[in-house]
């Protein structure tokens, strides 16, 4: 896979932030009134019906809180839920740290609390790969195919392309196949049933899938052969432009919800969180040294959206 090819499978995930996060819609325009309510976005890691119903019990409870309607809204991707961040359809966010990083550069969100999962405000990707089929670490991938879940995700695609890097594995051409699974879930079922030989994926995208009947055996088939640097974990963010006032009750209300019994429940439900954090900016500065590193800057995004496809078998 090209260089060219590279930089527009990144431009295609998030040209919509740039060409949103650039200056467009005056209708993104704040002035620090007080909105009569409140919404809360999501971007589904599972089905997006499922993260609605898991996440209205935040809603009720922040609704409670803050004596005003509370509503959540699922956007398809991450670009969907910045965009109606910057136009003001929505209010807080759960962003991923990528998108989290882009949006706040551009002046349309302001992290408040980052994540909390196994005791730890930071986690890996994770590379996998089927048990039994002699890859134990990734140098052992060369040649083979690999999912990752898509270009503008950390976990995804940014740290594990870095890190590849890092070790002189140039992930435009270490591979014969390249794809994007879409989400962390899909790429692990792609290693299960042998679509691909790798993925690369947040630490442990197989909890979810073990959850369910038909992939209980699903870490005694899909095996880790190695991880990333530390990530800084997902952030829950607002809109720029938000009431100061406004913002340190919401941050407020998160903080009470999360040690309630059903706080508890409602965030592993959601995201497998287990506790929420008060968060600052210089967090993701990690995640900002690793795109300039990899080249993903906001000025050079493509101005067309096309789907990601299969890189072309690399030359041997």
């Amino acid at each position: 896979m090209p260089i060219s090819r590279r930089r527009a499978l990144v431009g295609a995930a998030v040209c919509a932030l740039a060409t949103v996060l650039s200056g467009c819609g005056k209708s993104g325009e704040t002035t620090g009134t007080a909105p009569s309510k409140l919404v809360f976005g999501f971007v589904p890691s599972v089905e997006a019906d499922k993260i609605a119903e898991n996440a209205q019990p935040m809603a009720d409870f922040l609704s409670k809180e803050l004596g005003m309607p509370v509503e959540t809204y699922t956007t398809q991707d991450y670009a969907g839920l910045v965009e109606a961040m910057k136009s003001g359809q929505v209010d807080i966010g759960s962003l991923p740290p990528l998108a989290y990083v882009l949006a706040k550069d551009r002046g349309a969100a302001d992290v408040v609390i980052k994540t909390s999962r196994r005791g730890s405000p930071t986690y890996h990707c994770m590379f996998t790969a089927r048990a039994g089929s002699g890859i134990a670490k990734i140098e052992d991938a060369r040649g083979k195919r690999i999912a990752f879940v898509d270009p503008s995700s950390a976990s995804g695609f940014l740290f594990p392309a870095a890190h590849l890097k890092r070790k002189g594995l140039d992930p435009e051409t270490f591979f014969s196949q390249t794809v994007f699974a879409g989400g962390h879930d899909a790429a692990i079922r792609a290693v299960y049933t042998g679509d691909v030989d790798v993925a690369a994926t947040y630490d442990d995208a197989r909890n979810k899938l073990e959850k369910l009947d038909a992939y209980k055996d699903v870490k005694s088939k899909v095996v880790i052969i190695g991880k990333t640097d530390e990530i800084p974990n997902d952030t829950i963010s607002v809109r720029s432009g938000l009431p100061a006032d406004m913002v340190a009750r919401i941050k407020a209300a998160l903080l009470k919800y999360k040690d309630t019994p059903e706080g508890k429940k409602t965030l592993d439900d959601v995201y497998e969180v287990d506790d929420l954090l008060e968060a600052a900016d210089s967090d993701y500065d990690p995640v900002r040294e690793v795109a300039q590193a990899m080249g993903v800057g906001l000025e050079s995004f493509q101005k067309k959206k096309d789907a990601p496809k299969p890189a072309a078998p690399a030359k041997k």
